[in-house]
């Protein structure tokens, strides 16, 4: 009974095989297929994200650099702001200065033509004056005089008297220009010290000219670059969402050629299992007309009214019998 059975499943097995191998094998042709493209796929797309990883590094790295030019770009300008802020103080400076020293020559201009007329004034000696007046004084007091000698030494005393003011005066206005000539040397003196420092600083502001061209320039370089990496990264990872969306698209495609195939061989298990119950019932069948004795399997056979039922009594019974010969 079981090599007949044997011979059966045999028979209906090759006979399924010859009618569903060519569709099967087509699937998995395409199923291996389909696992190939993934790979590769999957490979490309580990390749641009190494790329992609490179890329944002260097680009992180420009703009690092990027980052480090606009510093020292903006220490730079402050640098030349305060410059400029210090020049135009000393230039304001200068310029009061400057004020000061045409009003101190225009005073000068008057008080030059005064002192030509106190020159030989001021040249007189003041002690003689006064030592001269101090001696009228005292003839005045210690000698016996005639209303004429002594309204004489008033009018001498009077006269030197003035003759002293005006020298004095003239002294004064001499020294007045002394001064006011020094002044005007210090004033001079002055605005030419302004002049050398705003030439220091002018020069300065001038080098800094020069530095912020050339960090503006290094910047102006590395701007390009960054956005030239910017537009890289952004078409590979488009690339890299396509490449993800073609590898789901195969991926649910294999899981549904992997369905189609499961279901496949189902189909043709439960067709082989249909095939060997009707092979077997006929078998039974024809048993049953030649009057030899049924067996209970045969009768199983017989009164099953699927072939699930039958696998599923023998599945019983084998778990039975396991069951027994462990206890």
């Amino acid at each position: 009974m079981f090599g007949a059975r044997y011979i059966t499943c045999r028979r209906v097995d090759e006979s399924l095989q010859a009618s569903q191998s060519r569709s099967e094998h087509t699937i998995i042709e395409e199923i291996t297929a389909l696992r190939e493209e993934i790979r590769a796929l999957k490979e490309k797309r580990a390749e641009m994200i190494e790329q992609l990883r490179r890329l944002r590094q260097e680009r992180r790295d420009l703009i690092e650099k990027a980052r480090a030019v606009r510093e020292q770009l903006r220490k730079v300008r402050e640098q030349r702001r305060k410059l400029v802020k210090e020049v135009r103080r000393l230039r304001q400076l200068r310029r009061e200065t400057f004020e000061k020293l045409q009003n101190i020559m225009s005073q000068l201009e008057s008080q030059k033509r005064i002192a030509i007329e106190f020159r030989p004034l001021a040249q007189r000696s003041i002690n003689a004056i006064r030592r001269r007046i101090e001696e009228l004084e005292w003839k005045q007091q210690t000698q016996i005089l005639t209303p004429e000698q002594e309204k004489a030494i008033i009018d001498e005393i009077t006269r030197l008297e003035e003759l002293l003011e005006r020298t004095m005066q003239a002294r004064r206005v001499l020294q007045e220009l002394s001064e006011k000539r020094a002044e005007l040397m210090g004033l001079r003196l002055q605005i030419k010290s302004y002049g050398e420092e705003i030439r220091k600083r002018s020069e300065k502001i001038s080098r800094l000219d020069e530095r912020i061209k050339e960090l503006q320039s290094r910047l102006n370089e590395l701007s390009p670059k960054i956005d030239e990496l910017n537009s890289k990264i952004e078409d590979i990872s488009k690339k890299v969402d396509r490449l993800r969306e073609e590898i789901n698209e195969r991926v649910e495609k294999l899981r549904q050629l992997s369905e189609e195939l499961r279901i496949m061989r189902e189909s043709r298990e439960k067709q082989k299992l249909r095939q060997i119950y009707e092979e077997r019932r006929r078998q039974v069948e024809e048993k049953m007309k030649r009057g030899e004795p049924l067996t209970l399997e045969d009768l199983k056979l017989l009164y099953a009214s699927e072939p699930e039922e039958l696998e599923e009594e023998e599945n019983e019974a084998a778990e039975g019998k396991n069951t027994s010969i462990s206890s």
